[in-house]
């Protein structure tokens, strides 16, 4: 007697996910990438720093009027826009490589710690290279004898050197503007999230995927994810992979920052970096574009306040409306 023959198995249920890497492509499309879109920040800021160059009375960069601030950020996103188009076009990055998924409402939460931690890191990076500025400078004075008389020195030429290094936020926006409430509010919303915040980070974003493609085969392989990763594991893989480009992306960043002086270059650059990690661990687009936008919101934001007291600010230390460039 024969036995019966084993039911047919039933179908996968799902789709067929292929356990195979996608294929290599030709990396001109990443040059050509990076040709078009990948020094946009550092070529506007070398423009502006050209334009501002020995015209201290110009102005700031940004308009005093509502009106004009919503031109400069149409006109901004929108030539943006254009030109990562255009760059997409020929990139053909994927949407994984920028790290583009819809939005969640974590993306809201970690994007509001993240603000906070990116404030924190540049405070502290300023401070210490302004501590770092003044070492040099006092081995140089007592190399040529012009050495300083002690702490008292040391303290004052601190603060002389932070005041001299501080981001020159006249230089970007009037001050007096954001007295106006509807200002304050167009500048903390549209302008921190959308015209500075995704704009900045969908840059960084294609920098990051175009530059993983110009990385060594074997540095790629060394630091690809594998399925035994644990969460942990698989974050620093991520993290490690993306480095050269989260480094270079952050001194491209800096730079386009150079109209607001060189303590301005170290800061951005620093929340640069930052948020190119943040991007990177939770592989998402949207929790950099909040921490950035936060960031630069709550930034208007204070400002506005220390305008609008300033007074009372003066009153409790003369020294400090200049420390603070009112």
């Amino acid at each position: 007697m024969t036995p019966p023959e084993a039911p047919p198995l039933p179908p996968p249920v799902g789709p067929v996910v292929a356990l195979t890497s996608p294929s290599p492509r030709p990396r001109w499309r990443a040059v050509v990438f990076l040709a078009i879109v990948g020094f946009y920040p550092l070529l506007l800021g070398l423009l502006g720093h050209w334009v501002q160059r020995g015209r201290e009375s110009s102005g700031p960069a940004l308009p005093s009027d509502i009106q004009g601030l919503a031109l400069v950020c149409l006109e901004s996103f929108g030539t943006f826009a254009a030109l990562f188009a255009l760059a997409w076009y020929f990139g053909r990055l994927r949407r994984d490589q920028i790290f583009w998924w819809p939005m969640r409402w974590w993306d809201w939460l970690w994007g509001g710690i993240w603000s906070v931690v990116v404030r924190f890191g540049a405070g502290a990076a300023l401070l210490a290279g302004g501590i770092l500025f003044l070492a040099f400078r006092m081995v140089r004075d007592a190399a040529t004898g012009a050495a300083g008389k002690g702490g008292t020195d040391a303290v004052k030429g601190l603060e002389q050197v932070l005041q001299e290094s501080r981001p020159r936020v006249e230089a970007l926006v009037d001050l007096s503007a954001l007295a106006d409430p509807l200002y304050l509010l167009f500048a903390c919303t549209v302008l921190s999230f959308i015209t500075a915040g995704l704009r900045e980070e969908l840059w960084r974003a294609g920098f990051l995927g175009a530059f993983e493609e110009l990385l060594p085969a074997g540095w790629r392989r060394r630091f690809a994810p594998q399925p035994a990763d644990s969460v942990v594991s698989g974050t620093l893989r991520r993290m490690a992979l993306h480095l050269p480009g989260i480094l270079f992306g952050a001194v491209v960043f800096g730079l386009g920052h150079l109209i607001q002086g060189p303590g301005a270059v170290l800061l951005t650059g620093v929340v640069g970096l930052i948020l190119g990690l943040v991007m990177v661990a939770h592989r998402s687009l949207w929790t950099a574009v909040l921490a950035h936008g936060f960031f630069d919101a709550s930034s208007f934001l204070a400002l506005g306040l220390i305008y609008r007291y300033r007074d009372v600010l003066k009153a409790l230390n003369p020294e400090l409306g200049k420390q603070l460039g009112i």
